[in-house]
């Protein structure tokens, strides 16, 4: 062996005895780093009854929904003293363990990466290596772990309201396997009717059936023009509701290529409409009607709703209606108010809108298109008073004016809902879970047009229709859960997906089945549904109005605790012990894999 120079042996030397040029700072080695933030954990980490209150509580719900949805990404940071003359790159991996799965890979110039996105309660581990010259100069290695708190949140561009199922603790000690089960808001916008707007109806060949629509809409729009000046003028006659509802339960294409002139075309109640016999539903006092639940099954289309009124007079009549989902209201035919293109389960009571009808005096057929909703099918609808003329008037005048043109629109199609994913968000689903089922619980008229996922041909879509709250007790809430369990039970579906069209309500209550079932604690099946409040800052999205419902609904079934009586429920779908034990053996791990590792 030939013998090192001096100048050699100084140089090796002093390379053994210099500290490392790369030298990773944060996070140090081992730390656990938090994916909430304190805010979002502040919520969380109360006693349940100041959890209720606060969540109920509207300002406080303004600054929950401050604090995002998202969750908080976990920065990285490293030192290097090398040769400030080169040009470095440094090359980022973070890894889980104990598989060594990639999770994050970048080149930077910069001395920090950000990532998030991360599993909770995890051990990852990362390296940076230092290039230069097209060599690596320098590899720094280390661990951390991340915090087991739930909820996983998880930042998809452009759909709000993402979390993982998984990663909470059971009551036998395993934890609920994460990037199996995402819950999301819908992964496009709802369908929406498209309507041909006056300026294309007068250039059409047009009918003179619509030609008279557009007489009527100019004739409207000018009325309106004057009762905005002359509030006083607005004639209010009295024009009485009834409890009493004649009801045809009737087909979604009947009704498509044939209801609105049937309608139009009425003269009296009729004994069948399209095909439907007549059912006849009373009101409680204060004007809704619940629908029976044997009755209304998924394969029905809308609720036509009718009766016969009579006016003291020309005018108008002041009306006060809400819905549970999709509804307009009729009179002789002609559209007056609609809410077919809009949704929300806050709008139930018969006070939720109040608006003036124009009417002559005499008889008319009063009629409403009722659509279901997460709650099942509710309608309420009363005639208000006719006086006095004080902030009513203003608000009738207000309700009015946003849907004037309603009586005079001519349907051209349907606007196919938005996809909302980013790019961003795409790779997110399709690259970092790997989805392969896009659960779908939105109604036929949401997803209108519709033949597949959004996310695309590699995901195979399952559209299924749902119920909410206490409504999964229903006989339409039962078979759509039934559906969607039988997508669970193969594992050929996994990563899944469900949503609706918020994410909150029917996805909300499948969410709770599902991890009741899989022995998630009480505390925690509260905690996943409040987690939308990072998210939805409206108020009466609350306990009390909706999760107390769903929660009371499952105490018909026999068991100790709520995930005892989720069970019997799911039982009663013709479900096996099996079937649910095979459920968790395809959703449950170890605590704790690393602990497993060793």
């Amino acid at each position: 062996m030939k013998k090192l120079t001096t100048f050699a042996l100084l140089s090796l030397t002093l390379l053994l005895r210099a500290d490392p040029a790369l030298r990773l700072v944060s996070p140090a080695e081992g730390e656990t780093v938090p994916l909430l933030s304190d805010e979002q954990k502040s919520y969380l980490d109360m006693e349940r009854a100041d959890r209720v209150k606060a969540f109920a509580d509207a300002a406080y719900r303004r600054t929950m929904a401050s604090w995002g949805y998202y969750p908080k990404p976990v920065r990285l940071a490293w030192e290097w003293n090398g040769n400030p003359e080169l040009r470095t790159v440094f090359t980022v991996l973070v890894y889980r363990l104990p598989d060594r799965t990639p999770v994050f890979l970048a080149d930077t110039a910069e001395r920090t990466a950000t990532l998030d996105n991360l599993e909770i309660a995890r051990t990852y581990g990362w390296e940076v290596r230092a290039r230069a010259l097209g060599a690596t100069k320098e590899v720094a290695t280390g661990t951390f772990r991340t915090e087991d708190h739930a909820p996983r949140l998880i930042r998809v561009g452009g759909v709000p309201n993402v979390r993982d199922l998984g990663g909470r603790l059971t009551l036998d000690g395993r934890r609920v396997r994460q990037g199996m089960v995402i819950r999301t808001a819908g992964l496009n916008d709802n369908a929406a009717p498209l309507y041909y707007t006056p300026e294309e109806l007068a250039e059409m060949d047009a009918s003179g059936e619509i030609r008279a629509r557009i007489k009527e809409y100019e004739a409207a729009t000018e009325r309106w023009r004057s009762l905005e000046k002359k509030p006083d003028t607005l004639r209010l006659v009295t024009c009485p509701v009834s409890r009493k509802w004649t009801v045809f339960r009737v087909g979604e294409d009947l009704f498509k290529a044939h209801g609105d002139v049937v309608l139009r075309n009425l003269t009296s109640i009729p004994g069948e409409l399209l095909g439907a016999a007549a059912e006849t539903l009373e009101a409680d006092s204060s004007g809704k009607v619940s629908f029976p639940e044997a009755a209304w099954r998924k394969a029905a289309g809308p609720a036509v709703f009718l009766q016969e009124v009579e006016a003291d007079g020309d005018g108008w009549f002041s009306i006060g209606c809400g819905a549970d989902w999709f509804w307009d209201l009729r009179l002789d035919g002609e559209v007056v108010f609609d809410r077919s293109a809009g949704n929300g389960n806050a709008e139930k009571s018969a006070s939720d809108w109040l608006f003036p009808v124009p009417v002559t005096k005499g008889r008319h057929i009063l009629a409403a298109v009722v659509r279901t909703g997460s709650e099942g099918w509710v309608w309420s609808c009363v005639g208000a008073p006719p006086a006095p003329r004080t902030a009513l008037i203003g608000t009738m005048l207000k309700n009015a004016r946003d849907r004037l043109d309603s009586a005079t629109r001519v349907r051209k199609g349907t606007v196919f809902g938005r996809n909302r994913p980013t790019e961003q968000g795409r790779a997110v689903l399709l690259d970092t879970i790997g989805m392969r089922s896009d659960i779908d619980l939105r109604s036929d008229r949401e997803c209108e047009g519709m033949t597949g996922s959004p996310l695309g041909p590699t995901v195979t879509w399952f559209h299924i229709s749902s119920s909410a709250y206490a409504g999964m007790q229903s006989q339409v809430g039962r078979e759509a859960f039934t559906a969607v369990f039988r997508v669970f039970l193969d594992e050929r579906n996994y990563p899944i997906d469900f949503h609706c069209i918020a994410g909150q309500d029917r996805t909300g209550a499948v969410a709770f089945i599902v991890n009741g079932l899989l022995g998630v604690p009480e505390e925690e099946l509260y905690r996943d549904w409040e987690s939308t409040g990072y998210w939805n800052r409206d108020a009466s999205f609350c306990h009390a109005r909706l999760f107390d419902k769903l929660v009371a609904g499952f105490d018909r079934w026999p068991g100790e605790t709520i995930n005892q009586r989720i069970e019997a429920y799911v039982l009663s779908l013709g479900f096996t012990a099996e079937d649910i034990a095979h459920l968790r053996e395809l959703l449950l791990e170890p605590a704790d894999l690393m602990a497993v590792a060793e």
